[in-house]
């Protein structure tokens, strides 16, 4: 019986000893996960602070797109603005050109009239002119008459 006992003895130091090892072993996987979590904590705190910084850089997106967006509306508004002022402009110059155009006009019929006028004069004067070279003709041949008769 004595060897039984021993025998007995014998497993449950060696179960004892078995279980030493697994409780060891179960330490250092408990240490390791420990260090696992730790590892994750930290990597959840780089990923909240990344997430962070994200939210930030899409905050200054937002805010640089709604400053595109007002510059934008702005241009519109100075195209428009531009447009109007190119029709206006536009119209004066069509006002002036046609102005400029009557006025033209005018200047050449009142020289087309003066120059009719002009005429008008002038065949008067050659009128006249062939008259006077008529009676100076005949004064003339009446005065070379008169030197002959002498």
């Amino acid at each position: 019986m004595e060897e039984k006992i021993l025998s007995i003895l014998g497993e449950l130091l060696k179960g004892q000893e078995e279980l030493r090892n697994d409780v060891t072993a179960l330490k250092v996987g408990q240490e390791e996960l420990r260090n696992d979590v730790t590892a994750l904590k930290v990597g959840q705190e780089e990923l909240r602070s990344d997430v962070t910084a994200l939210k930030v850089g899409q905050e200054e997106l937002r805010n640089d797109v709604t400053a595109l967006k007002v510059g934008q509306e702005e241009l519109r508004n100075d195209v428009t603005a531009l447009k109007i002022g190119q029709e206006a402009l536009t119209s004066e110059v069509t006002h002036i050109k046609l102005t400029l155009e009557n006025e033209t006009n005018v200047k050449i019929q009142a020289l087309f009239d003066a120059r009719e006028v002009q005429k008008d004069v002038n065949q008067h004067i050659f009128t006249e002119l062939d008259q006077i070279k008529g009676k100076l003709d005949r004064l003339q041949i009446e005065t070379a008459h008169v030197r002959v008769v002498k």
